[in-house]
């Protein structure tokens, strides 16, 4: 480890270090950080010893009222990867088992701390008043292991709940591509229906306006108008059939008018 010449000159980066994770020291020197990114010590300035003295003290309370609840596990919880950096500085490289023990002691160590600081409090939170007996941990314990397994019950509840939601969800979804596919087929059927609708009704259309416009011409005078008195009876025949559509008709009601 390396002892950097430079040394912290202000407060404000000296508690700005230790927000970052650095880790304040005191020797018979005075008070030194380590910094975790660089593997180095730096000294801090002897201005800021009081300063150092109050914070170092600050941390090794666990942080007092600064720092918040859940400062004191993290304050061993940067002991414990400092010593672990340690370690794995010191062991020799070249020596795999011990590379192993040292990765091992690492998992255990983050192993204990999150169910120390994460799962236990939720657990001794729910202990009832009868479930803690000073004079009998054993009582306490079963009631412990009691509660942990009937929130891995319901754990297990859940998410086999979960799962036949997702299989649901999935049938669900399938069933709706199904419909999408049938609906798509019924699209396109009603889109073939409608031109060949729309086709015969631009023929019948042409054919009729012939018949109201082109063939009165060529008929003689009394029975022109015979034909079209005829002819005013298809013209609403025709506007009954197209009703629904407008502008199929006009052209032929216009022409039978004539």
């Amino acid at each position: 480890m390396v002892l950097r010449a430079l040394a912290i000159q202000s407060e404000e980066e000296l508690r700005a270090r230790l927000e970052a994770g650095a880790r304040l020291a005191r020797d018979r020197w005075g008070f030194k950080v380590w910094d975790p990114k660089t593997n180095s010590w730096e000294r801090v300035s002897a201005g800021l010893r009081d300063v150092a003295a109050a914070l170092y003290a600050e941390r090794r309370r666990g942080g007092g009222g600064r720092r918040g609840e859940g400062a004191e596990g993290a304050g061993v919880e940067e002991d414990y990867s400092y010593i672990v950096g340690l370690i794995r500085q010191k062991i020799d490289s070249r020596a795999p088992i011990l590379q192993k023990w040292v990765n091992d002691i690492a998992w255990w160590q983050h192993l204990i701390n999150d169910t120390s600081t994460r799962l236990l409090p939720d657990l001794l939170s729910m202990l009832g008043p009868g479930e803690v007996d000073l004079e009998d941990p054993e009582r306490t314990v079963d009631a412990i292991v009691r509660h942990y397994a009937e929130l891995k019950s319901r754990a297990r509840e859940a998410e086999a709940a979960l799962k036949r939601y997702e299989a649901a969800l999935r049938i669900y979804m399938d069933k709706v591509k199904k419909l999408e596919g049938e609906l798509r087929g019924y699209q396109e059927a009603y889109n073939q229906i409608k031109g060949l609708y729309d086709a015969l009704a631009d023929g019948c259309k042409i054919t009729l306006y012939y018949l109201a416009y082109q063939l009165p011409a060529y008929l003689p005078e009394d029975v022109r108008l015979t034909y079209r008195v005829l002819f005013s009876r298809v013209q609403r025949i025709w506007e009954q059939a197209v009703k629904k559509v407008p502008g199929q008709g006009e052209g032929v009601g216009q022409a039978a008018k004539a």
